[in-house]
């Protein structure tokens, strides 16, 4: 059972986080992603409720044009087969994300014309990344993915050696 998805859109903005609202920039996971730390992923923001790591690599986590990108292997739990058919249903289909600044160079603040509060991440440290129902980023998405089972294999495996066979026979 696997769950994917983006956990962060870059240039997107969030809702309003108690009078400003935040936007990503692209590059602002790449330091984190690269130096190795763990992180998490967990169920509404809960580690209690873990679902996977990047240090067991049931985690991965990766930036590309769209944002963070990430790749989560469930746990054969109770726990990961809600999740998983949670998601599978739509009832969980956004995700969310803890993290630091990296530094007063990791954020900027402004004024936009319209007189809102606006805070551009551009450099942070992640925590974990969550399932949510309530996203602060309402274009973040994640979605289910079911792992071929050795039944499914089987067949496969079953009907490739027919192929081949009747092949092998008609040249």
């Amino acid at each position: 059972m696997k769950l994917i998805g983006h956990a962060a859109v870059f240039n997107s903005r969030s809702v309003d986080l108690g009078g400003f609202r935040e936007i990503i920039a692209p590059g602002a996971f790449a330091r984190t992603i690269s130096d190795g730390h763990p992180i998490f992923a967990v169920h509404h923001h809960n580690m209690a409720d873990l679902l996977g790591s990047s240090r067991s690599r049931t985690l991965k986590l990766s930036e590309d044009d769209r944002g963070l990108y990430f790749e989560l292997t469930l746990p054969e739990s109770s726990l990961g087969r809600d999740i998983h058919e949670l998601v599978k249903r739509g009832d969980l289909a956004s995700m969310s994300f803890s993290f630091f600044v990296n530094g007063a160079a990791g954020e900027s603040w402004r004024e936009t014309s319209s007189g809102e509060i606006e805070r551009t991440l551009k450099d942070v440290i992640l925590l974990e990344i969550s399932t949510v129902a309530l996203p602060a980023y309402p274009a973040s998405k994640v979605s289910a993915r079911s792992a071929p089972s050795s039944n499914n294999q089987d067949a496969r495996a079953r009907m490739l050696r027919r192929y081949m066979t009747a092949r092998l026979q008609a040249a």
